[in-house]
């Protein structure tokens, strides 16, 4: 995984982070307007999340802006290391995602995430551990919009580079803290406007602490080879 610091411009990160403030107000909002609009959105109870697209409605002025942080030059190096020159985001695999504090997770339904491989994403898996499909070819760049990992939940890697997916009844914790070193265990204090980029075998959670006190709002962009509907780095 690659940490840029301040990538992102700071006027593009409040006028993103107002859009998603509005769009969950609007999306938690009860009755029937408001679950119309969740369904519009793609939204997801369990992980409170929207497809990133949703923003477009609540202030981010059109496409080129949502997807701006992938033109940048720091961020367009890494990813176009990683992918090749034929990349392009992944719209319907593109989030933006609210992490309550401990303090208020499971009381709306949702739940951190725990162990997983982006890579998983569209696999099915055999009942039982053996040889696992592929990953799917993808990249994350994971932005947040406050900054987190002390007073907002963050997130938590292994770093340690896998080629491969481990079968989901390997991804408890204790199974992994006893498979890879402490050192391996990794929860970045982020700002606003950083980002992190890191590959689909990467194994990362939510980080949430008793402590921390405020909520967290991100985006992630989902990088793969050219897809007709998807918007590349030439956009």
């Amino acid at each position: 995984m690659v940490v840029l610091r301040g990538v992102v411009e700071t006027g593009f990160v409040g006028r993103l982070r107002a859009a998603a403030e509005r769009c969950f107000a609007a999306m938690e909002a009860e009755g029937t307007d408001g679950e119309a609009l969740r369904q519009r959105c793609g939204f997801n109870r369990f992980s409170h999340s929207a497809l990133a697209a949703a923003l477009l409605e609540f202030g981010c002025m059109g496409l080129a802006e949502l997807l701006a942080p992938l033109s940048e030059p720091r961020i367009a190096e890494v990813i176009t290391e990683a992918m090749g020159a034929g990349w392009s985001c992944w719209r319907e695999q593109s989030w933006v995602r609210k992490k309550r504090s401990p303090m208020a997770e499971g009381k709306h339904g949702q739940a951190y995430q725990g162990w997983h491989q982006d890579g998983a994403l569209g696999v099915r898996f055999p009942a039982e551990p053996g040889a696992e499909p592929p990953m799917t070819a993808l990249l994350t760049c994971w932005i947040p919009l406050h900054a987190c990992g002390v007073e907002c939940p963050g997130l938590e890697f292994v770093r340690r580079s896998l080629k491969g997916l481990l079968h989901f009844t390997e991804l408890d914790d204790a199974g992994l803290r006893r498979r890879f070193e402490a050192e391996d265990f990794w929860a970045p204090q982020l700002e606003a406007g950083d980002a992190l980029i890191f590959l689909n075998g990467t194994l990362h959670r939510t980080y949430a602490t008793v402590g921390m006190r405020w909520d967290r709002v991100s985006v992630e962009y989902r990088i793969t080879g050219n897809r007709e509907q998807g918007t590349g780095n030439r956009e």
